[in-house]
């Protein structure tokens, strides 16, 4: 209707083919801005569907071709979109806490652990042994292959992985013969 409106007060001004034109034109006009909208419309929804990964990948730890069973504990993360950010940060128990429903490995003294995250990245990584209730030395690193303690007992070993985009902490138990 308000197409028609538009039309009636272009033909009352103009007659002929100048009028005619003129409706043309208003018609080529509104045409445009429909398909420039159902464009952009469009669009927006294929940003929607792209997955996006909104927490830090899983960590894989192997010890002489054994895999040992990881946990994921606090970490933060952000996911930079083409229109939008996200934040997450995710709060956890301490490390000790969460080994005491992991079953220890057992392993051989002076075993190297070799680290792997999921999605193929190689974060900066640090590995600290928890005693008690206290993170306690720094484990030696060098790029993804970590040197286990050489003393016997039950160690819970966090991994703790800094990506540019977030952080994570991961934990797993070793029993060291």
């Amino acid at each position: 209707m308000a197409c028609n409106h538009v039309t009636l007060l272009t033909n009352k001004r103009l007659t002929g083919k100048k009028g005619m034109l003129v409706v043309k034109i208003n018609q080529c006009i509104m045409f445009f801005f429909m398909l420039l909208f159902c464009i952009t419309a469009g669009c927006s929804n294929v940003t929607k569907e792209v997955p996006t990964k909104e927490e830090p990948p899983e960590a894989k730890v192997q010890i002489n071709d054994k895999n040992i069973q990881t946990t994921k504990g606090s970490y933060s993360w952000e996911t930079k979109g083409l229109l939008s950010n996200s934040s997450v940060i995710a709060d956890a128990a301490a490390p000790y806490q969460l080994a005491e429903d992991m079953a220890a490995k057992l392993v051989e003294k002076g075993s190297i652990a070799n680290v792997k995250f999921t999605d193929g990245s190689k974060p900066q990584l640090e590995a600290y042994i928890w005693e008690e209730e206290v993170r306690g030395k720094r484990l030696s690193l060098n790029e993804s292959k970590l040197t286990l303690p050489s003393q016997s007992g039950k160690h819970v070993i966090e991994i703790f992985a800094n990506w540019p985009n977030g952080d994570a902490s991961y934990t797993f138990v070793a029993e060291v013969q």
